[in-house]
């Protein structure tokens, strides 16, 4: 049951390691942070001074109340500028978190593929690189290069060396 579900694990961490690790996904993250966390935070301090603005505004126009209709400048202005300020800082945050998850998933791949390359094939023990049999149960931690004799890890799909396929 384990050997099905650590070969599964492994089959789609190779896909999904190859593709958010690849230069052109951190190209691709890299851009998208420099976007995105001066967008966010432009926007929502946008959105912080628009408020502070309109407060202040606000509180001005209802003490110095002349009696004539409408909004004063002090007021209609911040209170404009409120809504696309909003929506520059939540793309920002879409953007940002996009690329954090390109981050987060270029991480974790790479933690898969420690914690499960470097386990017994048979009992899921921890192996050290260097040994050739699992100290738990004695399954074979190394496979030997039918064509060069080279000794290669158990999870190599072909030879280290010279690129024959491994049993």
């Amino acid at each position: 049951m384990f050997n099905n579900l650590r070969e599964t694990v492994k089959a789609l961490n190779a896909d999904v390691n190859n593709v958010a690790n690849s230069e052109r996904a951190k190209k691709l993250r890299s851009k998208l942070l420099k976007i995105g966390i001066p967008m966010a935070v432009c926007g929502f301090l946008g959105v912080f001074i628009c408020f502070a603005m309109f407060a202040v505004g606000g509180f001005s126009s209802v003490s110095n109340f002349d009696g004539s209709f409408g909004f004063p400048t002090e007021v209609l202005v911040p209170f404009m500028l409120f809504i696309p300020c909003s929506i520059v800082g939540g793309i920002g945050v879409t953007i940002t978190s996009i690329g954090l998850k390109i981050v987060i998933t270029g991480y974790t791949t790479n933690l898969i593929k420690e914690a499960v390359g470097h386990n017994c094939p048979n009992c899921g023990e921890s192996i050290n690189p260097g040994m050739s049999f699992c100290a738990r149960c004695g399954t074979k931690a190394r496979k030997e290069c039918p064509n060069c004799q080279y000794v290669n890890p158990y999870k190599n799909q072909f030879c280290e060396k010279c690129g024959s396929k491994l049993n």
